[in-house]
């Protein structure tokens, strides 16, 4: 059996879908797996156990390349891409994404069975040879990527994960421990501030708050994790802090964050991609939501809590500014119930 998963982004929802590999496994033994994925998650893939081949789609690199007045190298790596995809033929194609630019994966692919959502959307049904049921988009991510399973006979599949990270990722982040001067003795708590969406992100006084506080009254270890290109944000809350704060941003790889949550005694993050890989490495994680519903995008299993306002106009699910223009979703949480909430997780 030789299976082809498509599922391209983001970081929180190739987490989900890894969770489908386990029971495809167990349904077909013996079967190989190949994912296609983009570019910016695909690190996440690296070292996973169960993915035989991995397929890397540079779609954002080949649009800069058109806009940049290069459209034939882009059109010859989009070809070679082609090539690379349809140099095998699958028995089973699963589209997990249900966009337009999965869909034309799916069409591309060599495979007689091709298997989306009923309701996916961008006119991706279009591209499928079966269609599983129609999905809630109200129901979680996980929960919607098991209807693609249950529609291949795999009922009720349990949610695990095998390792993302490797022993190497795992040096990595002790020499960043020594080269930081982390004190390893301490609980370690890991704060991840940041989002794709503005309307997502705790305000920057309120994580300095929270991160002097966890110091100064738990003496705790902690470190603020993020992207390269979240450096000045973070660098930000660093200097409205008291006390000394470690930045890792740009400086893991995603196995090596998947490393650093699995160490650490506790996850406060915003609703994202660091998010859910802390919940899947089985650290407990505190979720600071507004704008999204943790019922859809939230935190998963059972080593979590959700801090979120209870207002009529969340969740609203707008990525750039509120629609109201006051932000309260995330502006009336306080640093004290995020505190009181972490301690609780540490003493458990």
């Amino acid at each position: 059996m030789n299976i082809l998963i498509i599922r391209l982004s983001a970081i929180g929802d190739v987490v989900h879908a890894l969770a489908m590999v386990a029971p495809l496994k167990k349904k077909y033994p013996g079967c190989r797996i190949t994912w296609v994925i983009e570019e910016e998650t695909a690190n996440l893939l690296e070292h996973y156990p169960g993915i035989d081949r991995v397929i890397i789609s540079r779609r954002r690199r080949w649009l800069r390349q058109v806009r940049g007045g290069q459209p034939v190298k882009a059109l010859r790596q989009a070809a070679a891409f082609v090539k690379m995809l349809r140099s095998d033929r699958y028995d089973l194609v699963l589209d997990f994404q249900g966009l337009l630019k999965s869909g034309l994966i799916a069409f591309l692919s060599r495979s007689q069975r091709k298997i989306g959502y009923r309701n996916a959307r961008e006119m991706s049904p279009l591209f499928y040879s079966e269609k599983a049921p129609a999905t809630d988009f109200n129901d979680h991510a996980l929960n919607r990527h098991q209807v693609i399973l249950n529609h291949l006979g795999i009922k009720d599949p349990a949610v695990s994960f095998a390792p993302f990270y490797s022993r190497r990722d795992e040096d990595k982040i002790d020499q960043l421990f020594r080269s930081l001067d982390i004190d390893c003795r301490k609980n370690l708590v890991v704060v991840h501030p940041c989002a794709g969406w503005p309307t997502k992100v705790w305000p920057k006084q309120k994580v300095a708050g929270l991160c002097d506080r966890l110091i100064d009254e738990q003496s705790c270890a902690v470190v603020l994790a993020g992207s390269y290109a979240e450096a000045g944000f973070l660098n930000e809350i660093v200097n409205l802090a008291n006390n000394r704060l470690v930045s890792l941003a740009g400086k893991t790889k995603l196995t090596e964050l998947a490393g650093l949550m699995a160490r650490a005694d506790l996850a406060v993050s915003t609703d994202s991609g660091p998010m859910h890989l802390a919940c899947a490495v089985g650290t407990p994680v505190v979720a600071i939501m507004g704008s999204t519903a943790p019922w859809r995008t939230g935190p998963f299993g059972d080593r979590y809590t959700v801090i979120r306002k209870e207002l009529f106009c969340s969740p609203c699910y707008q990525k750039k500014k509120c629609p109201l223009s006051h932000h309260r979703c995330m502006a009336e949480i306080s640093v004290e119930e995020v505190f009181k909430t972490c301690c609780n997780w540490l003493a458990g």
